[in-house]
């Protein structure tokens, strides 16, 4: 029992210094989530929280010029939402296997958390929530994990899939992707 106090200790003290998800930029592909028979990916939200400082939060897609920039204030130690669900259909990730305009830039003039939502009306639930991870989700070497012992719901149309979206930060960036397993348009292993 003193070590299981002990481990707890060490744990609550380390997770006080954990700072993964806060940051003043963050880039997201908002992937595509099935709509299913009803409006079961609606409505989408980004929800951005701040801490100490209040915040002039902007969002911006600069893949894509037509969009326009949608600029929030948060006040200190508040969260805001804003709804996306207008721009679904340019913001989305889709179709798969092709190079698209959608990520979406989140940028802070003081530290915030930001989270992605599709927190869906039909079944008064939300069957998906990202948490951003700013500079911590940067990087050029990944390794994608995935579960393979249960079914997706199949019964879903279009069907949910297991997915993955890329949003490269820097113009010209060239992304080479060897998949373990089938994926649309990419054989095993090549």
């Amino acid at each position: 029992m003193e070590m299981k106090v002990l481990l707890f200790i060490f744990c609550l003290s380390f997770s006080l210094n954990v700072k993964a998800q806060i940051d003043t930029i963050f880039w997201f592909a908002p992937p595509e989530i099935s709509s299913h028979s009803a409006n079961f990916d609606l409505p989408i939200f980004l929800r951005l929280t701040t801490f100490a400082s209040p915040a002039e939060v902007s969002i911006s897609q600069p893949a894509n010029p037509s969009f326009t920039t949608i600029t929030v204030s948060i006040g200190a130690n508040q969260t805001g939402s804003v709804d996306l669900s207008n721009w679904i259909n340019s913001i989305e990730t889709r179709p798969p296997n092709a190079v698209l305009n959608t990520g979406l830039l989140i940028e802070s003039n003081a530290d915030i958390t930001a989270y992605y939502e599709n927190a869906s009306t039909f079944c008064n639930c939300n069957p998906e929530v990202f948490a951003l991870k700013g500079k911590n989700a940067l990087g050029t070497d990944f390794v994608i994990p995935g579960q393979n012992h249960f079914d997706n719901a199949f019964a879903y149309n279009p069907a949910a899939k297991n997915s993955f979206d890329i949003v490269a930060t820097e113009d010209n960036t060239v992304i080479s992707i060897t998949p373990s397993n089938d994926l649309v348009g990419r054989p095993a292993g090549t």
